[in-house]
């Protein structure tokens, strides 16, 4: 690093009052922009060779000697080029390092049963990750440093009883995505951590009933889905929110000087005309409560939605205007997931899901498959897929270890969660559910209703229903009235 100046502004960003901590052929540069300038690689645009590019070149990043700068970034250790961290060291190396330190059990070497953690971690493109993580992680560095030295098992149990378990859960997902544990559905096993939580803070005889209730109905499902590969994220959010309506119910009855036998339909009704809509997924609970002899014989109706929500055409076409425009700002991930709900009208529970495999590339042509038929990505959508999976995200650290997924989480061997993706897309100003009624009507005025079922993975009753709604019965009986005898 130059020696460092003072006063006066950073080039690259224009910021007054900061530290400058080198001067460079361009100018001076603060911290800031050095940190992020020495952690760029690529192709250098001077000299064709992969390096580390700190400078700048007619505006593109570059590397050190078609720039000019005199800095020397090359590790002593190693020879990588790359962000130092300590004199002379790269983040690889100290990694290496602290780690060995870390994962030492007693005897100046690195315990067996970690072994496998550790070759995960230093073999890594981004390091630094992985050293921040450590550091702002004394939780999982103090387990590590415990099971390397024998106080405590690798085990599920040792992790269950942590007292920081939501601080060590990252790292408990590690070792079962590096085959250092078994394999175990955490989300299954979050959901009864918050049951018991629940129905420990209920009165006896409600804390009984919610707890065989949630068991019998949802963990029953969950484990079923999750035996035939079924099982999503949203399963999980239906069935807490199905449970908390549950306790909320009888809390209501309760309210009303009525125990769960004295039940009436009066009971029933104010409930849902009284509160949000909500309310209406405490149906579960109350049908079962009546097959099981809990609660008398009630009527409980389906809640059945008023309007649906349906974005128009023109709308729909300016959000994908806007994702097919490459200045744009849209990170890859969130592009291509909008692109699949504006195009094809796909839910966001089996965007997210998607795999490596459902998207082909031959060269010529990009298909993408839904059900069982593979459609061709138009140009010039198949550019924006085939940039996504060039650089798809979460991939430079340890926490997929053979990554299928088209969309990978930061959650090690999980896919992004759908409401990431909501969320990102609701920024954009995409209206979720509209987005898609949209799309699927588009299609159905386009092709057969049956085509679009079979294509887009849909039951053939969705799809000649958003055709009704498009009036194209009536279009088709116009058509075929102009066209007859």
């Amino acid at each position: 690093m130059s020696r460092p100046a003072h006063g006066g502004g950073c080039t690259r960003c224009h910021r007054t009052g900061v530290r400058i901590v080198t001067i460079w052929p361009e100018g001076r540069i603060c911290r800031r922009c050095y940190e992020r300038a020495t952690r760029i690689h690529g192709t250098c645009p001077g000299c064709a060779q992969h390096r580390l590019l700190p400078g700048l070149l007619e505006g593109a990043p570059a590397c050190t000697d078609c720039t000019g700068i005199p800095s020397n970034f090359r590790c002593t250790r190693c020879g990588r080029e790359d962000e130092p961290v300590r004199t002379g060291l790269c983040a690889h190396c100290c990694l290496a390092d602290d780690l060995t330190t870390v994962l030492d059990d007693g005897t100046g070497t690195i315990a067996a049963p970690l072994r496998p953690l550790f070759t995960a971690l230093t073999s890594q493109k981004n390091a630094r990750s992985a050293r921040i993580w450590l550091t702002v992680n004394p939780q999982a560095e103090q387990l590590l440093r415990d099971i390397a030295q024998g106080h405590v098992p690798l085990t599920h149990e040792t992790f269950r009883n942590h007292p920081s378990a939501a601080k060590v859960a990252f790292l408990r997902a590690l070792c079962i995505e590096h085959q250092l544990l078994e394999p175990v559905n955490l989300d299954i096993e979050g959901f009864h951590t918050w049951l018991q939580t629940k129905t420990g803070a209920l009165p006896d005889p409600d804390a009984l009933l919610i707890s065989q209730y949630a068991r019998w109905t949802h963990l029953n499902r969950m484990r079923h889905l999750e035996s035939t590969g079924a099982l999503k994220k949203g399963t999980f959010l239906a069935a807490k929110q199905s449970t908390t309506m549950a306790i909320g119910f009888l809390d209501h009855l309760r309210a009303r000087g009525h125990c769960l036998q004295e039940c009436t339909q009066h009971d029933v009704d104010s409930w849902l005309a009284e509160g949000p809509t909500t309310r209406s997924t405490a149906r579960s609970f109350v049908r079962w409560a009546i097959e099981h002899g809990h609660l008398p014989a009630v009527e409980f109706p389906y809640r059945t939605a008023q309007t649906t929500p349906v974005i128009s055409q023109a709308q729909r076409l300016a959000h994908i205007r806007a994702l097919a425009d490459p200045s744009a700002p849209i990170p890859g991930a969130q592009r291509v997931a909008a692109l699949f709900l504006l195009l094809y009208g796909q839910p966001l529970t089996r965007i997210s899901r998607m795999s490596l495999d459902q998207v082909h590339d031959t060269g010529d042509r990009l298909t993408v498959a839904f059900s069982n038929d593979r459609l061709e990505i138009p140009p010039p959508f198949d550019e924006i897929v085939r940039a996504h999976l060039n650089a798809l995200p979460n991939t430079n650290t340890s926490a997929h270890r053979q990554n299928t997924w088209l969309f990978p989480g930061t959650r090690p061997g999980q896919h992004m969660h759908q409401n990431s993706i909501m969320m990102a897309l609701r920024e954009r100003g995409i209206e979720i559910l509209g987005a898609r009624n949209a799309a699927l009507r588009a299609l159905v005025l386009e092709m057969p209703a049956p085509v679009v079922a079979d294509a887009l993975h849909y039951s053939y009753s969705v799809t000649d229903r958003h055709r009704r709604d498009t009036g194209a019965t009536f279009t088709d009986y116009i058509t075929s009235r102009s066209t007859g005898p």
